[in-house]
Formats: structure tokens, C-alpha cells, sequence
């Protein structure tokens, strides 16, 4: 019995480890995605990306297909990508009636996204943007 008790003991600190490493909130998990990314060429394929889609279509909201997702996005690991007039919105983080990630203004564009009731922005410099939005 206490040979049990010992090894529940040895085990306790590694379970509250793992525990609380799934608690960083939302925010902190979409920046340190981001911190080593390459903005120059994030803001590039969002360029290429605007002046292919935007060309073919007069929407003003495209959900991008994954299969046309960029490499230097896709090494961000997102859940979806939405081009819209004034960038691309790379989701993150989604959570029931939650979701956040960041904001890429296209190459040479200095328009600044509106913020709405449901959508808040964060400016991170150099045309990239933290946001969050209620779903």
C-alpha cells in the first residue's frame, strides 16, 4: 500500500503540469503562433491571395479554400482563412461562441480593419493585426 501511495505521489506534480498547460488563454496561443512568422511574406501571399480572388468575384467576404491556403500560413496552423476588403482574417483559436487569431493587411495596404459589436482589433505593426470576435 504505501509503495502505491508513493508512486501516486511521484505522479501528482507531472498531472498538475499537464493541466495547466492547456490553460493559456486564447490570446497567448495565437501570439506565440505568430511570433516567429515572417510578416513581409504573411502580408505578400495575402496580396496574391486579395488579387486572385478579389479579381474573379465582386463579394466582399471569400472563405479561402484549404487547398489554396498559403505555405507560409499554413505553417500557422489555422483553423480557417476569410479574405475580406481589407485582409485576411487567419482564425486561430476557436471556441464555442469564441474565436481569435490574426489579421493580415495585404502588401503595400494601410487601411485598417473596422472593428464591429462583434469583432475587436488589436494592432500588432507592420499590417498585422490580433483579433477576436463573438460567433
Amino acid at each position: 500500500m504505501n509503495a502505491k501511495l508513493m508512486r501516486l505521489f511521484r505522479l501528482l506534480p507531472m498531472l498538475a503540469a499537464l493541466s495547466l498547460s492547456g490553460c493559456t488563454d486564447p490570446r497567448t496561443r495565437c501570439l506565440a503562433r505568430v511570433r516567429d512568422a515572417d510578416v513581409a511574406e504573411l502580408r505578400a501571399e495575402t496580396a496574391r491571395l486579395y488579387t486572385q480572388m478579389f479579381s474573379v468575384s465582386g463579394h466582399t467576404l471569400i472563405p479561402v479554400r484549404p487547398e489554396l491556403w498559403p505555405p507560409a500560413i499554413l505553417k500557422l496552423h489555422p483553423r480557417r482563412l476569410n479574405l475580406y476588403r481589407d485582409g485576411l482574417a487567419v482564425s486561430l483559436v476557436s471556441e464555442p461562441g469564441y474565436e481569435c487569431g490574426i489579421h493580415i493587411l495585404p502588401a503595400g495596404d494601410a487601411e485598417v480593419p473596422k472593428e464591429s459589436a462583434r469583432t475587436q482589433y488589436e494592432s500588432l505593426g507592420n499590417g498585422l493585426f490580433y483579433f477576436t470576435q463573438k460567433r
